[in-house]
């Protein structure tokens, strides 16, 4: 009896902690659109395609006021829908699975060494990225202005029809490769410098904690940029790069490093509030919800 009591209250709690990251995720996407889209058109303006040049956008204010002198303020949530869509169970699967897997590697003392705590986050990130790739390469296609799309649907169908259902996993390997460094080490860098500040004791303050996510995300992103670059350009319609290793020479003969930077600057002005309104948030959700806090958790 008492066992069966055990795994209701742990499906209870996985259940609450999925919704709290879904929840905490749209949040904080919705919030960040204009400069995800930013970010987006700067990655991938210097291969050929519909609507993009490579002199494009020259600059964050420049391509913001580009963008709202021809497409109108609400343009900065193109593919907005798509992207709630996606980021729902995204962040869900991701910050759920991370707890999760914390717990499970967490030793009898309920401790985690950095390599199991970088292990978790690396897991997290890889198992919600291959359950929501095709959304988030339909999300890039509808970002794109003048794209001949009339909607998620619409843009998923066309490209089935005219470059076969694989296309909708176009840079899953190179996205997988990504994300796995980046979630380790922003989910492991949260909890390191949150362990240090509060030492496990002291109250926890959001404001705080708004900070110690902005850091973390900054410095995680920054690591692995290149990467996501690589998985944006892969992932374009007519892109020229037959492997990730192919795309990373001819970036670096035609581009050089700057190449693999492009939209650095919006991605980090954007990862800053996203990445700590969501986990903030995730933090606060999880108390509303009443899911009992575990050791691993911090």
């Amino acid at each position: 009896m008492a066992d069966g009591k055990s795994r209701t209250a742990n499906l209870l709690d996985s259940s609450r902690m999925f919704f709290a990251g879904g929840t905490a995720g749209a949040i904080a996407r919705t919030c960040t659109a204009p400069l995800d889209r930013i970010k987006l058109l700067f990655q991938v303006q210097a291969v050929a395609g519909p609507g993009t040049s490579p002199t494009a956008y020259t600059g964050v204010g420049q391509a913001a006021a580009k963008i709202i002198r021809e497409e109108g303020f609400l343009a900065f949530w193109k593919g907005n829908g798509v992207n709630i869509i996606r980021i729902f169970p995204y962040s869900a699967g991701q910050l759920a699975a991370n707890d999760t897997y914390k717990r499970f590697l967490a030793d009898d003392k309920h401790e985690l060494t950095v390599p199991k705590r970088l292990l978790a986050g690396a897991g997290a990130g890889m198992t919600a990225t291959a359950l929501t790739h095709p959304l988030d390469t339909v999300r890039l296609r509808l970002a794109l202005p003048n794209h001949p799309y009339k909607g998620a649907v619409d843009a998923a169908v066309s490209m089935v029809r005219h470059e076969g259902f694989m296309s909708l996993y176009k840079g899953l390997v190179p996205t997988l490769i990504g994300i796995a460094p980046y979630a380790a080490l922003n989910f492991a860098t949260y909890d390191l410098i949150k362990k240090w500040l509060y030492h496990g004791e002291r109250p926890q303050s959001a404001m705080a904690n708004l900070f110690v996510g902005g850091a973390s995300g900054t410095f995680a992103a920054s690591v692995c940029y290149p990467l996501d670059t690589i998985r944006r350009r892969m992932q374009m319609k007519g892109q020229a790069y037959k492997s990730q290793s192919d795309a990373f020479r001819t970036i670096w003969a035609k581009e050089g490093v700057r190449g693999f930077y492009r939209g650095w600057v919006a991605n980090s002005v954007k990862v800053v509030p996203q990445n700590a309104i969501r986990m903030v948030s995730y933090e606060a959700l999880k108390k509303v919800l009443g899911v009992k806090k575990a050791k691993t958790d911090t």
